[in-house]
């Protein structure tokens, strides 16, 4: 099986690998073209790993084997080839670098993360996202919105965007709150979690009730990370490039406000005419209050 971007595939999984897994991702990032010449043999011996377990790494990751990995490796690395930024190097801000250049590095990794998101994502899985929020909705059920810390900016803009939808959902910044709200949860309701690196105890917390109230869960998360996976109904995977020092989550802030506005969208799109005349007729009670026309459009 073909995996696409296997270097972001690799550089996305690795706050998930064990230590040993770590140390052949690494290795393979270090020495990419050199990988590709070495033999199963060869890279156990570099990487003080058992053949056993390399073969199980390149399957965890989408491949069919060692062979197979090779063979992505060797694509990836020749559709990287053809941009400079792509470069591990370029995409470590130096104490040095003017404002200008971190501009350039920035939307390096912003870039570079959208484009592996758009090859990650499963797409079944997003058209699925789509329907079950729709169903969950037009059967009177409820929908709740979790993500603490950077992931409760998504969050924030997800209850924004659905309330120009009439689409309520249910929030709270203070996790006691917001753990007392989802006990009320009944079956066929809907948790949507926002988590990057999933390090956060209450999104585990929380799926794990909305599993015991038989709700659904729709998962957003950076790829590789299997243990949430498993637990949700559907699983929404992007990938954030980071700087080195990861002083901040900068590009996972992004990938995940495309997230939200691709289901957004997808949903308006269903009811346009009517979402047409819902928001003409605020802009007219808008200008009515004397409210700037380009504030509220």
């Amino acid at each position: 099986m073909q995996v696409k971007n296997l270097i972001s595939r690799l550089e996305q999984m690795m706050p998930f690998m064990s230590e040993k897994e770590k140390r052949i991702a690494r290795f393979v990032l270090e020495n990419r073209q050199q990988v590709l010449s070495l033999t199963l043999k060869e890279i156990s011996t570099k990487t003080e790993v058992s053949e056993a377990t390399i073969i199980r790494f390149a399957r965890k990751i989408g491949c069919d084997g060692y062979a197979d990995f090779k063979i992505a490796l060797s694509a990836s690395l020749s559709t990287n080839s053809v941009n400079e930024k792509s470069d591990p190097m370029f995409r470590t801000i130096q104490q040095t670098d003017s404002p200008g250049v971190i501009l350039e590095k920035i939307s390096a990794l912003t870039i570079s993360s959208i484009y592996s998101t758009i090859d990650i994502i499963d797409k079944q899985q997003l058209a699925e996202a789509v329907k079950l929020i729709r169903k969950t909705h037009e059967s009177h059920h409820r929908i709740y919105l979790s993500g603490s810390g950077a992931s409760a900016g998504p969050v924030k803009e997800m209850i924004i965007k659905f309330m120009r939808l009439n689409i309520p959902v249910i929030y709270h910044e203070d996790s006691h709150i917001q753990l007392e709200s989802n006990l009320n949860m009944e079956e066929n309701d809907l948790l949507i979690c926002f988590t990057t690196l999933g390090r956060s105890i209450q999104s585990h917390q929380y799926i794990d009730i909305a599993n015991q109230k038989k709700a659904k869960v729709i998962l957003i998360t950076q790829f590789g990370n299997l243990e949430l996976e498993k637990k949700a109904t559907v699983t929404l995977s992007v990938a954030s490039l980071e700087d080195r020092r990861r002083l901040v989550s900068q590009t996972a802030l992004i990938v995940q406000s495309l997230i939200v506005n691709t289901l957004f969208t997808s949903l308006a799109l269903e009811k346009l005419p009517e979402l047409e005349n819902k928001i003409e007729e605020k802009n007219i009670i808008f200008d009515e209050l004397g409210y700037i026309a380009g504030d509220h459009r």
